[in-house]
């Protein structure tokens, strides 16, 4: 292999980093999606005449809203270290091809997508996992 077949394979994995990153942030965006609707439909749940008269519904209601938020969080994270995994990698690629490099930031920021969605994440599970402590009377 000569140096141009080098680069030519580096500008190809570059390439692939580029789409898996596109990739993760889509299914981040569908994961934010996922959370909001299901916590609407549980809320909407939640209100119903039904529900209101049975307190063991409601709580049943309110634990699964806990495990999947908490599941939708883990989720979150993993993706987030994903794509921070594949920036990093084409950033190594960026240098050696001398293009310009993807910015990088701290995941825990608040003003990050990454931070933002985790912390969004992080708080419905935690307004969830509060409600459980609020009983309903029937």
């Amino acid at each position: 292999m000569n140096a141009g077949d080098d680069k030519a394979l580096m500008v190809e994995e570059y390439k692939c980093v580029c789409d898996f990153m596109r990739q993760v942030a889509r299914l981040r965006f569908f994961q934010l999606a996922l959370l909001l609707g299901t916590t609407g439909g549980i809320v909407g749940a939640l209100s119903s005449q039904a529900v209101r008269l049975s307190p063991a519904h409601a709580q049943l209601l309110k634990g699964g809203a806990v495990g999947v938020s908490l599941a939708l969080a883990v989720m979150e994270f993993r993706s987030s270290t994903h794509w921070q995994h594949l920036r990093d990698r084409g950033n190594e690629l960026a240098s050696a091809l001398r293009f310009r490099p993807f910015t990088t930031s701290s995941r825990w920021s608040p003003w990050t997508t990454s931070g933002a969605g985790f912390y969004l994440h992080a708080l419905v599970a935690a307004l969830w996992g509060a409600s459980l402590w609020i009983v309903p009377r029937a």
